[in-house]
């Protein structure tokens, strides 16, 4: 009788899980968040979890390497080797909260889901030795400053196999402080188009 229920309970779960059609059905997303935006890169992680049909919430999280100075390239003479070096050294830690609303959720019979999201939080500038030759010593004398990013845009997430997923979306970000960050540029808006990949897992 045990033996019954448990093999009843494990085909009652394989048919909830391959029951999926879209990606705003599914309970929760944890990933891998990779950015590329006007001003720099980031990486980070973020978690979803539905709420409703088609309408996620969650949590958001990345560090950006600002890389939006003037560029200068370098040729060794002896080996013909180059190096890019950048004026400026500044880094964002952002966290903070996300709203994710999927579209067409029952209406769609693929495994694609067009969404728009809305994202906010606190973000930390770090602010560090513009010095071009500097190293990882640079954090030592860092400033830091808080403030508030805002972040929306639209994407599509894909359902692949194995309960993997790929977000790829395209959108803009406002980072915004009390103050000038960096003491070249003195900007309290670090702004700019944003290109979202999102590698992450579904359950």
């Amino acid at each position: 009788m045990k033996r019954i229920f448990l093999i009843l309970m494990l085909g009652v779960s394989l048919l909830s899980a391959a029951s999926y059609t879209s990606m705003g059905q599914v309970k929760s997303i944890a990933g891998l968040d990779l950015r590329m935006t006007d001003y720099g890169s980031s990486v980070g992680g973020i978690w979803q979890l539905r709420l409703l049909n088609g309408f996620h919430a969650g949590l958001q999280t990345n560090w950006t390497f600002v890389s939006s100075g003037k560029e200068y390239t370098l040729t060794d003479p002896y080996t013909g080797y180059t190096n890019k070096l950048n004026t400026i050294h500044l880094d964002f830690i952002k966290a903070g909260v996300l709203l994710k609303k999927h579209f067409f959720t029952r209406q769609l019979d693929n495994t694609f889901a067009p969404f728009f999201s809305l994202q906010g939080g606190p973000v930390l500038a770090i602010d560090t030795d513009n010095d071009p030759w500097s190293n990882i010593s640079r954090y030592q004398n860092a400033a830091f400053y808080l403030g508030f990013y805002t972040h929306l845009h639209f994407g599509i997430d894909f359902m692949m196999e194995r309960r993997s997923s790929l977000t790829v979306a395209l959108g803009y970000e406002i980072n915004h402080f009390g103050q000038a960050v960096d003491e070249e540029f003195l900007k309290h808006s670090w702004n700019g188009a944003a290109l979202i990949l999102t590698y992450g897992r579904y359950f």
